[in-house]
């Protein structure tokens, strides 16, 4: 039972991530987006589907650790998992890639605010969904 509920609680998250980076990307950042265009590979489409496996390995890294180290379910618990994995993935992907192309830095920080914001979605709703094991969720 609690593989299944592991496997839905990514699957719902999934599909708010494929949600969230439809609208982000596809017209919030639209612009800032085609500033690096000229960067991306000829072949994008064919890596649609490297890209869905690394979003479902990503949410569910997500998952477990918000299971594995959330202790009391708390808004503020959430908030603090949330802005700490956006910083991180901010660090390890959007910042070492300002440092490896030749791409804008105005860019690099509109991508760690929006994958902040993201993350820090992602936890509030996580912390509703699927609360650490034998924590009852406490008030927000």
């Amino acid at each position: 039972m609690k593989a299944i509920r592991f496997l839905l609680v990514s699957a719902v998250l999934f599909a708010v991530a494929l949600a969230w980076n439809g609208v982000v990307h596809g017209s919030l950042l639209k612009g800032t987006d085609a500033s690096v265009r000229h960067l991306w590979r000829a072949n994008l489409g064919e890596m649609m589907p490297v890209s869905i496996a690394v979003t479902i390995g990503v949410v569910m890294v997500f998952v477990w650790g918000y299971r594995r180290f959330a202790r009391n379910n708390s808004l503020r618990e959430a908030l603090t998992y949330g802005l700490f994995f956006g910083l991180t993935a901010g660090l390890l992907v959007d910042l070492n890639q300002f440092f490896l192309y030749p791409i804008p830095f105005s860019a690099v920080w509109t991508w760690v605010l929006a994958g902040v914001v993201e993350f820090v979605l992602y936890a509030l709703l996580l912390s509703r969904l699927y609360p650490p094991a034998g924590r009852p969720t406490v008030g927000h």
